[in-house]
């Protein structure tokens, strides 16, 4: 009996993780960013003239490549959070991992389906640039790293965002990997480079660039007239250990006696879940269990303080009070001085397995009983503007990874937000470079809307970034500290993209429709 054949990796396979390598690397640092304009130019040599499968798989063994190294701390969040051991949450890690990198094997599929990549006209290069923009934008994978994000590393890039979103960046990258790559194949054969594909790099380039520099200064002359407000953000650096129910006085105390460095702020921020007591909504007074006030006495700021709530099933019965019988949040109070209730939000896109699961509150209770870390959140009502009285400060509140979804942004802007503040716990993700990565995927939001973005996180990095897309000021990560900062509220600052959303990738995908409609209709009579 012949033992079985093991299939080593080809030199095709190599350069496929190469491009999710470069990939991953250009979100870590500013020194790598760039990476993002050549990236997937090993990708596109690879699968040039292969066959749709053929594609299919080298595509995925570059997402597979990407995700691995962007996503690896979900092995530890996983053993931490959810007591999974370790080769379970390697191999579950795995899966996802391999699951998501079906956003780059659809593409890749795509382009050697139709076969886009033997023309070298810059039409072609629109087509295959614009695949990707469709399967980066309507793949549905957990966390968006499109490659635009990658440029909040350079606030004079990151503008483009501003006229059709991250996509439309994404997609001006991706046009200028392929003219590289068609430029490395002229060289590789020894043909002189094209002019027309430099041209086009070079067109993008100066666009980008020029429109960056035109962004950033009529922002800043916008801001030169809002009015101004100082803000504070408590970084108590708690973990994910000691952040329960039972610590909750401690909790308390720690971030009210953090919030005292911070006098003269006008508004004080605590992080996500930074309350840790479930507080009945519809209550006037924001106390804790044994009736302290949170807010800390003599503070004269307004508090905006995550907490969990909860409210009443109005039929359940007064004597049964099981736990389903009650709805829980994942909320932010928006507090006076004296801890009175303004208004809340409680979070609308709750985390899959983590803060939820499908009918986990119905049919599929019992999961509840076999695995307690999965969680068994109610979705808020909607999105909820809070005003802080006598400031014009009209917040639009992002929980956790919402500061990552460009939608809840602008339709909080469209409502009349003129700041955003995301609060989150991101000491889950542990020592990795998870929280650099969430500052980043952050970043755009402040762009794409004009308005300023404040980042109050448990353990870092709290951070509070300008409408022109620049970090102001910044905490470490696992440090506590406090952060404090002047922020300005643009009311006048309207965008292309608040008017427009996600116009950009729907047109792309109808592009890509036509294309292939006109190409199979013209087969088709051709025979």
């Amino acid at each position: 009996m012949k033992a079985p054949r093991i299939t080593r990796p080809s030199g095709d396979d190599l350069a496929a993780a190469i491009s999710g390598g470069l990939f991953s690397l250009s979100l870590l640092s500013p020194w790598f960013g760039v990476l993002g304009w050549i990236c997937f130019v090993p990708l596109l040599w690879v699968v040039r003239g292969k066959s749709s499968l053929a594609a299919l798989r080298l595509g995925m063994v570059a997402g597979t490549s990407m995700n691995l190294l962007s996503l690896y701390w979900l092995c530890g969040t996983l053993t931490r959070f959810g007591g999974v051991p370790p080769a379970a949450s390697a191999a579950a890690v795995l899966l996802f991992c391999v699951y998501s990198s079906l956003q780059f094997g659809v593409f890749a599929f795509f382009v050697s389906r139709w076969k886009l990549l033997g023309s070298e006209t810059l039409a072609a290069a629109v087509l295959v640039s614009l695949a990707w923009t469709v399967a980066e934008h309507f793949f549905p994978v957990l966390f968006p790293y499109g490659i635009g994000v990658s440029q909040s590393h350079y606030p004079r890039v990151i503008q483009a965002v501003d006229l059709l979103g991250v996509s439309f960046l994404g997609f001006l990258m991706f046009f200028v990997n392929v003219c590289a790559f068609h430029l490395a194949r002229g060289a590789a054969t020894r043909k002189k480079p094209s002019p027309l594909h430099l041209a086009a790099c070079a067109a993008v380039a100066a666009f980008v660039l020029g429109y960056g520099s035109f962004g950033i200064a009529r922002t800043e002359r916008l801001l030169e007239t809002a009015p101004e407000m100082e803000v504070g953000m408590v970084q108590a650096n708690f973990d994910h250990e000691e952040k329960n129910t039972d610590n909750e006085p401690e909790i308390t105390r720690k971030h009210g006696e953090m919030s005292m460095e911070l006098a003269s702020a006008d508004l004080v921020i605590w992080p996500e879940t930074s309350a840790q007591f479930w507080f009945e909504r519809g209550n006037s007074v924001y106390r804790t269990d044994d009736g302290r006030n949170v807010a800390p006495e003599g503070h004269r700021a307004h508090f905006l303080v995550g907490g969990l709530s909860f409210s009443r099933n109005p039929e359940f019965a007064a004597d049964g009070m099981r736990e389903e019988d009650f709805r829980k949040y994942n909320t932010a109070f928006l507090l006076d001085p004296e801890s009175a209730v303004l208004g809340h939000y409680s979070k609308t896109r709750l985390f899959l397995f983590g803060e939820y699961f499908p009918w986990i509150n119905g049919g599929l209770r019992f999961l509840k009983r076999v695995f307690p870390m999965i969680g068994d959140l109610t979705p808020g009502e909607g999105l909820a503007v809070l005003e802080v009285p006598g400031k014009n400060a009209r917040i639009g509140t992002l929980i956790c990874y919402e500061d990552i979804m460009a939608g809840l942004s602008r339709e909080y802007a469209n409502r009349g937000a003129n700041l955003l503040v995301n609060i989150t716990n991101d000491a889950w993700f542990g020592k990795s470079a998870a929280p650099l990565q969430h500052l980043l995927l952050s970043v755009p939001r402040a762009v794409e809307t004009r308005r300023y973005l404040v980042r109050s996180t448990n353990s870092g990095i709290s951070a509070i970034i300008s409408p022109a897309g620049k970090i102001e000021a910044r905490t470490g990560v696992f440090t506590e500290e406090t952060l404090m900062g002047k922020v300005r509220l643009l009311d006048s600052a309207e965008t292309l993209y608040g008017k427009v959303g996600d116009a950009f990738p729907r047109a792309a995908l109808a592009l890509l429709a036509l294309f292939v409609l006109k190409t199979y209709l013209g087969r088709k009579y051709a025979d």
